[in-house]
């Protein structure tokens, strides 16, 4: 789960920034961008910070069974990225 949410996470913002040459929408119309955003890169987000969440809830509950302290760091380094983002998105919508 930590591998696809950096994957999803990876592949939306890339998508997203060369949304114009890959799909034609260009960043400043309006109607292509809000259907663009709706369709494609909102679920993406929502999956990638979902299975974040999901990765660090299940290894801090498994903290104690497993024992290899490395595979812990690993997958909560992959899904930081994704829960990061989305802070960064919401404190500078609440900022500006």
């Amino acid at each position: 789960m930590a591998y696809a949410s950096l994957g999803i996470l990876i592949f939306a913002l890339l998508v997203n920034e060369f949304r114009e040459p890959l799909l034609g929408i260009k960043k400043v119309y309006a109607p292509h961008n809000f259907g663009f955003n709706f369709v494609f890169f909102l679920p993406s987000m929502l999956t990638a910070i979902g299975l974040g969440f999901a990765v660090i809830g299940r290894t801090t509950k498994y903290w104690k069974a497993w024992t290899d302290f490395n595979k812990k760091l690993k997958l909560i380094g992959l899904s930081i990225p994704a829960i990061g983002i989305w802070l960064f998105m919401i404190i500078k919508i609440f900022i500006n």
